[in-house]
């Protein structure tokens, strides 16, 4: 008998539209699951990095004997030069943080609240009025060498695959700005010609990051767009401000001969198929169903799956959260049966896994792939 694959070489054949030993498993439980099995409080994992969320994920990787994916390095988000923070007010549940970073322009700044039991999220934003802060942060990010990205690579080793990020258009303009998601999209109608510039700085910006990432060889680009989602987005504002960084993203990485692999979590059929007819990415997910998506995972699998491969998409609150085990292996046999067939299919969930998704159904889920998962399938 063969001996069975690495989990990486496991996802790469299934990425490369192959034919593995087994079905992946690979749960998206990239935040909440990790840090709350630290036992921490969650501003020990994302304030204090102790443990770093990346040592969290890689423990848990180990814990439910999943195939890996490591995706903590982030080309938009990485903050070289450093910034400052300091603590400005400590509740019994949250902290809440200063961040800044001086510029020849001013200083750029925000403030994050750190819960006890919940990821970080902005309180107030970086870009506050784009005329003033938007110099600003192009400073700081042409600032970036990039050089140092993928030193961490080595955590993952053959546990998974080593992936870099690069946010989509609308997922580095909702990062950025204040005010969150809905300012980002009245941006594009309340100033149209700032955007455009906007976007022509960005795509330079990703241009330059996606060469100097691919001189590293990483085992994927991740691009990630949950903000590109049609459940906030538009088909029109997808074409125009995140089908280029995409297109040229994609085709970066076939030059190259490295997997691109895009996130786009909710709505997303049209989405998929824009891609299909417009870029060069190898991979797409979460391909959500309803009630929180739009996919038909044997449907794309039937009309897209020469071209993709698909991960995806047991429902991540009606069945992984709060359904039972028995739910979780019905739905994951569901999947495999609907786009696992001839390889290029990777189990996985909808979206990111809640913080109190039980253990036993992830475990559930990670044994149908082992079983019931195995090539050839039944």
């Amino acid at each position: 008998m063969n001996e069975p694959m690495t989990a990486r070489n496991r996802i790469l054949t299934a990425m490369r539209r192959g034919t593995p030993d087994r079905v992946p498993v690979m749960p998206d439980i990239s935040n909440m699951v990790p840090a709350r099995r630290t036992g921490k409080p969650f501003w020990d994992i994302y304030l204090h990095e102790n443990p770093s969320l990346d040592e969290a994920y890689v423990d848990a990787v180990r814990y439910f004997g999943m195939d890996g994916w490591y995706i903590y390095d982030n080309a938009t988000m990485y903050e070289e030069p450093a910034w400052q923070k300091k603590i400005i007010e400590s509740l019994d549940d949250e902290l809440h943080v200063r961040r800044w970073i001086e510029t020849p322009f001013g200083e750029l700044e925000e403030i994050v609240c750190y819960p006890n039991n919940d990821p970080p999220w902005s309180q107030t934003g970086i870009i506050k009025d784009i005329a003033q802060d938007f110099p600003k942060l192009q400073w700081y990010m042409e600032q970036k060498g990039l050089d140092g990205l993928t030193r961490n690579r080595h955590r993952i080793g053959e546990l998974g695959i080593y992936g870099v990020a690069i946010e989509t258009f609308m997922g580095f303009w909702v990062w950025a700005r204040d005010g969150g998601s809905m300012q980002a999209i009245q941006d594009f109608f309340q100033h149209p010609a700032e955007m455009q510039r906007i976007k022509e700085f960005y795509v330079a910006f990703v241009e330059k990051s996606a060469r100097r990432i691919l001189q590293d060889r990483p085992d994927e680009i991740l691009l990630a767009g949950s903000s590109s989602s049609l459940s906030l987005s538009s088909p029109r504002i997808y074409k125009e401000f995140d089908l280029p960084v995409i297109q040229l993203v994609s085709s970066l990485c076939k030059e190259a001969d490295v997997i691109c692999h895009q996130h786009t979590c909710g709505r997303s059929r049209q989405i998929v198929e824009i891609n299909y007819l417009n870029s060069d990415v190898n991979v797409m997910e979460p391909l959500e169903r309803p009630p929180g998506g739009d996919v038909d995972l044997a449907e794309v699998k039937r009309k897209f799956g020469d071209k993709f491969c698909l991960k995806g998409n047991v429902n991540t609150f009606e069945t992984m959260l709060n359904g039972s085990v028995q739910d979780v292996e019905r739905e994951a046999k569901a999947c495999i049966d609907a786009a696992a067939h001839g390889g290029g299919f990777i189990l996985a969930t909808g979206d990111q896994c809640g913080r109190d998704t039980p253990d036993e159904n992830l475990f559930a889920l990670v044994e149908v792939a082992k079983t019931y998962g195995c090539y050839p399938l039944k």
